[in-house]
């Protein structure tokens, strides 16, 4: 198995954007079509998509390479929370998969998804492989529990999302994963974080993926990403370009693959596009829901410390790009992450011996006899054959 990580790279279409109306009844999905972008519902609930993607595969999903993991873990036995908008039980590949959950916000469980991020986060990392497509999560095998931490004005609050992690934490999730964060960091929040670290539950945050301001300059850090005990995490493009701007505070941990994957809609049989930092999140709770799977022994610090140190980090890259094969097959992270930042030794060369005298006369005595032979031979033969002519 490796001692280090290696391969890959690739950025920003923003998640859950592109306006587009919702439909209210399936329509039959078109094959080999570009699906269309998870549309933002100002009202009512998303539709399914007319699109189908077929048996493609995505890039992201190329990207990540999750199967090459597979032969040590598909994440069975592990419980990931989904803390978003819900998760449709209904939806492709998911069948089967997803708990009944918690609506944090107005009660009830959280088992169906009106808005289809949290259902797109869910594919994303424990999809079920289905016939005919080639969509499929990290984890396979994983179950999912959806934590609602949206309103139903659409929006989330640092309260919502300390009680998404609370609840998630009771109901023993292994890997907790926010599809969005909040400008305002509480006591509340940081506690609930905290408890999730002491209970040794890994929780995976997006980095803040607003648009930089006018010079350039990092948007606000969100929250839980920006504290310490959690997983922050960036994306990239299919060139391996980060898709956002990030700063110090953001707390970015590691990136990976954040452009045009493709998931189910939260009903019928087709397939929506999304980006952006939380897609990119999801891949690597997928990641983590491996490691935990093939690695029970491991701390959620372990596991996080793993993922950041087995990733791939290009000169000048702001963050390494997460390696799920390398994260799990790795024999000792830390070991190799020495390895390859150890100082150079410099090397010295043996000079050559000096040549031995007795061997060097020697073999100029034979040089000369050998010559002073021809000379004579030489010599004999023409005197030889001046007295043919002669006679």
């Amino acid at each position: 198995m490796p001692t280090t990580h290696g391969r890959r790279a690739r950025a920003c279409a923003a998640l859950l954007l592109a306006a587009g109306l919702s439909m209210a009844t399936a329509a039959p999905a078109m094959a080999d079509a570009a699906p269309p972008a998870l549309p933002v519902a100002a009202s009512g609930c998303v539709g399914p998509s007319p699109v189908a993607y077929g048996d493609r595969v995505p890039w992201p999903t190329a990207r990540m390479v999750p199967y090459q993991a597979w032969p040590l873990s598909r994440g069975k036995g592990v419980l990931v929370a989904v803390l978003d908008s819900g998760v449709s039980g209904d939806a492709t590949g998911l069948a089967g998969a997803v708990t009944a959950g918690q609506d944090v916000v107005a009660g009830g469980p959280a088992r169906s998804d009106c808005l289809g991020r949290g259902t797109a986060l869910a594919s994303i990392v424990a999809g079920r492989p289905t016939a005919g497509s080639g969509i499929v999560g990290m984890a396979p095998d994983a179950t999912v529990l959806p934590i609602r931490i949206i309103g139903s004005r659409r929006d989330v609050t640092p309260e919502a999302i300390a009680a998404g992690i609370d609840a998630a934490v009771d109901a023993g999730a292994g890997v907790i994963l926010l599809g969005t964060g909040h400008v305002t960091g509480t006591a509340q929040l940081q506690a609930a974080v905290a408890r999730a670290a002491g209970q040794n539950v890994l929780v995976v945050a997006p980095v803040n993926d607003q648009a930089a301001g006018l010079a350039g300059q990092a948007p606000p850090a969100w929250y839980p990403a920006a504290y310490p005990q959690v997983l922050a995490v960036g994306g990239v493009d299919a060139d391996g370009r980060a898709t956002e701007v990030t700063g110090a505070a953001s707390g970015l941990d590691v990136l990976a693959a954040a452009v045009d994957a493709v998931v189910p809609g939260p009903s019928g049989s087709g397939h929506y596009s999304v980006g952006g930092s939380a897609i990119a999140a999801a891949y690597v709770a997928g990641a983590a829901v491996l490691l935990r799977g093939y690695r029970p022994d491991l701390t959620a610090d372990q596991v996080r410390e793993r993922i950041v140190v087995t990733a791939e980090r290009p000169p000048h890259a702001v963050a390494g790009t997460v390696d799920p094969y390398a994260a799990v097959a790795t024999v000792e992270p830390g070991e190799a992450l020495r390895k390859v930042r150890a100082a150079a030794v410099p090397v010295s060369v043996e000079a050559a011996p000096a040549a031995d005298q007795a061997v060097a006369r020697a073999r100029l005595v034979c040089v000369t006899i050998a010559v002073v032979t021809f000379l004579v031979a030489a010599t004999l033969w023409i005197r030889r054959s001046l007295r043919r002519r002669t006679t």
